[in-house]
């Protein structure tokens, strides 16, 4: 019995040792596990300038927003001055899947004002972007829930 309790106790302590190498290894990032982070939180939309959106963005916005679902955004960009290489180009979506451009119905821009419409199809986070020939960068994340 006591044989019987030595063994045991020998048996304990390799699986005890090798327990703590595998927590020593996931903490000091060493181990192969993954590790889920959490998203950084959005913000609330701007007011809304169209009927049915909920909310807009222009090149004053930046950041992370939430967008629900089936929600529509609008996106009105600016360009400084009336000349073209002030204007802004079309504005992209990473994930189109995600955030799709959509038709924004009778739409007449000012002159100088790049527009576009999205609607968020399904869950998910995405980045909108659009640039200037004078060098100018625009961008705002959106988080589809």
């Amino acid at each position: 019995m006591v044989t019987e309790r030595r063994q045991r106790g020998w048996l304990r302590i390799p699986c005890v040792l090798g327990g703590l190498a595998a927590l020593t290894a996931s903490v000091s990032g060493c181990g192969h596990q993954a590790v889920a982070q959490s998203p950084a939180p959005c913000s609330t939309l701007p007011p809304a300038q169209l009927p049915h959106s909920a909310g807009t963005l222009t090149q004053a916005d930046s950041g992370t927003y939430c967008l629900p679902v089936g929600g529509q955004l609008d996106v009105f960009l600016t360009a400084k001055s009336a000349q073209m290489s002030a204007r802004w180009s079309p504005v992209a979506s990473s994930a189109p899947q995600l955030l799709a451009p959509t038709n924004g119905g009778a739409l007449t821009p000012p002159v100088g004002v790049t527009p576009a419409v999205f609607v968020g199809t399904a869950p998910g986070t995405v980045r909108l972007s659009s640039r200037t020939a004078d060098g100018r960068h625009w961008q705002a994340t959106v988080r589809i829930k």
